[in-house]
């Protein structure tokens, strides 16, 4: 999606729960900059592993045709990069953000400009997203005095490549009619949002969207939020994770944001172990029908919750701490009865094993039906047995990044 079909839809915006009948989501299918990935560069660029491209995008496409055959429309996200960057005022403050955020001296970032400026918004985009190498560079550039270009090797990046984007639900979060811009913890991922924040401001079809949160300059550090860490449980109550990449000051500001621009008053911030097996509130927990959830027993053992109350105008009315899971999601959804689905069963090996291949990063794409990676049997088959339609997709190179279908994908619409 990236046409002007999209300008007259300006109101397809509405997500009130993690389990309504998905109507709308926005992917991005993984391309060169996987390929960028090495085992010398993997860990600054947050992945344990190098991936298999040509597979990973055919388990994509498969991911992507799943949603489809569902019901659901797919908008790429860089399709709707590609699309704004065909203005030139906006591909110019784009470039001039993106080459801030870059270690290049003046007489690069000006002379690198200058000829990317020329490009097609198409091949823009790619290299906004893949990355430029100094080789790649050279080809492009005329003669400039930079030391900082001297000084780099052949393959070193002057543009850092993106290669966790195939995560869309991170660099932000749409809760009923607006969007959580999120502020990423890590360098790596910093870009995201950026780009995420020029589509939302200058598509046609995202303009009147209300942003929440990430459109303040104070929206940043220490406010570290990711989009992995929010989940919508209800049109009153939404669960915030307090983990390694969101930190308790912005759950409350985003509590703040919300409660004045919709109808949440609730706020669950959910203090999880701060380790990349976890790194979000959905590795470990996430919903699956009115009455349902899957949750990682073992972070079920040392959570902790904070039921965070607000009022109309944004003010906190009150704090209460949990330490029962259940008792709070029962108390605050009003549910007589609650079904925790464990990961791996229950089982300390199988539940750590489908853990670290995100056996609870479940999509749900209607209530009591998800989508997961095949390769999560012992999750898939719990998942089954509590009456839960399980649609399987196959994730030995997507998953590699530690990330499932619900990292994925970021829903802009929900019945």
């Amino acid at each position: 999606m990236g046409g002007a079909r999209m300008e007259d839809r300006k109101d397809d915006f509405c997500v009130k729960s993690e389990i309504g009948r998905l109507k709308r989501v926005m992917l991005h299918r993984p391309g060169k900059e996987l390929a960028r990935l090495t085992i010398d560069n993997k860990d600054e660029l947050l992945f344990d592993d190098i991936l298999w491209v040509e597979e990973a995008q055919k388990e994509h496409d498969a991911f992507a045709d799943l949603l489809r055959d569902n019901g659901a429309e797919v908008v790429y996200f860089k399709d709707c990069l590609s699309y704004i960057l065909k203005e030139k005022e906006i591909r110019k403050e784009l470039l001039d953000d993106v080459l801030a955020m870059e270690a290049l001296d003046i007489p690069l970032s000006k002379a690198l400009e200058k000829e990317l400026l020329e490009l097609p918004a198409d091949e823009l985009s790619e290299i906004l997203i893949a990355g430029l190498t100094k080789g790649e560079a050279l080809e492009l550039l005329k003669p400039c005095t930079s030391l900082v270009l001297n000084s780099m090797g052949l393959y070193d990046f002057l543009i850092r490549p993106l290669p966790n984007l195939y995560f869309q639900r991170d660099p932000f979060s749409f809760v009923q009619d607006g969007v959580i811009i999120s502020a990423m913890n890590f360098d790596a991922r910093k870009k995201e949002p950026l780009y995420g924040k020029y589509i939302f401001e200058h598509h046609p079809y995202f303009k009147e969207l209300k942003v929440f949160f990430g459109n303040r300059s104070r929206d940043t550090y220490p406010y570290h939020i990711e989009g992995g860490d929010v989940l919508v449980l209800s049109d009153k109550v939404v669960a915030i994770g307090i983990s390694q990449r969101t930190a308790a000051g912005a759950v409350q500001i985003v509590g703040n944001r919300l409660s004045q621009n919709t109808s949440v008053r609730t706020v669950l911030a959910v203090d999880i172990p701060k380790a990349r097996s976890a790194m979000h509130l959905d590795t470990v927990f996430t919903m699956v029908d009115h009455d349902a959830f899957t949750v990682y027993p073992e972070a079920r053992k040392t959570i902790r919750i904070w039921e965070l109350q607000y009022r109309e105008d944004g003010s906190l009315s009150s704090i209460k701490e949990h330490r029962d899971l259940e008792v709070c999601i029962k108390k605050t959804l009003g549910l007589e009865t609650v079904r925790f689905i464990e990961t791996g069963g229950g089982d300390p090996i199988a539940a750590a094993r489908d853990q670290w291949n995100d056996g609870t990063n479940t999509l749900a794409i209607a209530p009591g039906v998800v989508v997961t990676y095949r390769r999560n049997v012992v999750s898939n088959r719990v998942l089954r047995e509590n009456g839960i339609k399980v649609y399987e997709i196959r994730g030995a190179e997507l998953g590699r990044g530690r990330g499932g279908p619900r990292c994925m994908s970021m829903p802009l619409a929900r019945d």
